[in-house]
């Protein structure tokens, strides 16, 4: 079963309020694989896409010429705390509805090792950067095993929806580059976790036009990572007041998580749109600084 129909229907048997309600689909057979074709849902109202939401956020902020985040008329901080007790719901909702797992953590730091390999031959960008983000997968092969279930697995600000009473997230099918067998694979909830804050760093880098100066360029670069980095703490402190655990509490588990995203995005702004392969590149940066 496609992983959007598979996934909502499970959801809505658990009661969630955070998807619109599935109301049928359509399968077809093509050589004995049933495929499905179309899903309909409720129509979401007076709804705006979170990646919509957070750029005019941003944008006020890059206006402003003192203010900080939380001082913006704007600020989305509190819709990212709202958020992330969106997602934590969900992701509590498909581990009571679907089951939970472990696997070993040495063969997730494997894919994620052979997955960048990949990537660095396609992007030679990576190149200089690879030997430290391989240390950091190499230092999550050393832990325990990783819990797993299903997970919403390719989730970002364009992937939920504010409706006047709740966010709602939408599009359960997973990375459109993985297989279907691998999209219907469970995984730890720290991917979910990475893909939003991988977002949030898109949202706040996202191109706004020329700089004036390079003391613009670095006022512009210091809110950007004040705008991120504020709305990541905000989603992970919703997600934790919901079911008790932060994800930021995993520490190098979570860095491994997002370096395997972002990984993931160099990959598809070569292939797509190469004049935004920086982005990316300048997130890894940042995370291995930080580490």
């Amino acid at each position: 079963m496609n992983p959007d129909v598979e996934l909502q229907l499970a959801l809505a048997a658990a009661g969630s309020e955070h998807i619109a309600p599935v109301r049928g689909w359509v399968d077809t057979a093509l050589d004995d694989v049933v495929t499905t074709l179309a899903m309909v849902q409720d129509y979401a109202a007076n709804s705006a896409d979170g990646w919509a939401t957070a750029l005019g956020s941003v944008r006020d902020l890059m206006m402003e010429a003192d203010l900080y985040a939380g001082e913006v008329g704007t600020d989305f901080a509190g819709e990212a705390q709202r958020m992330g007790a969106a997602v934590a719901d969900v992701h509590e909702s498909l581990a009571r509805t679907l089951g939970t797992g472990t696997v070993p953590v040495r063969a997730v730091a494997a894919g994620m090792t052979a997955r960048l390999d990949a990537a660095v031959a396609e992007a030679p960008e990576l190149e200089a950067l690879a030997p430290r983000i391989r240390a950091v997968f190499d230092d999550l092969a050393d832990g325990d095993d990783l819990e797993v279930q299903r997970i919403h697995g390719d989730l970002h600000l364009g992937q939920v929806l504010r409706t006047p009473e709740r966010w709602l997230l939408i599009d359960f099918e997973g990375e459109p580059a993985k297989s279907l067998a691998e999209r219907r694979t469970p995984d730890s909830v720290l991917r979910d976790v990475a893909g939003m804050a991988r977002s949030f760093d898109y949202a706040a880098h996202f191109p706004l036009g020329d700089t004036e100066s390079d003391a613009r360029s670095a006022q512009r670069e210091f809110r950007a990572r004040e705008w991120a980095d504020r709305n990541v703490d905000a989603f992970c402190r919703g997600y934790a007041e919901r079911i008790g655990v932060d994800p930021r509490a995993t520490g190098s588990t979570l860095e491994a998580y997002v370096l395997d995203k972002a990984v993931y995005e160099v990959l598809y702004e070569k292939r797509n749109r190469p004049g935004w392969i920086g982005l990316p590149l300048g997130a890894i940066e940042r995370v291995l600084a930080a580490g």
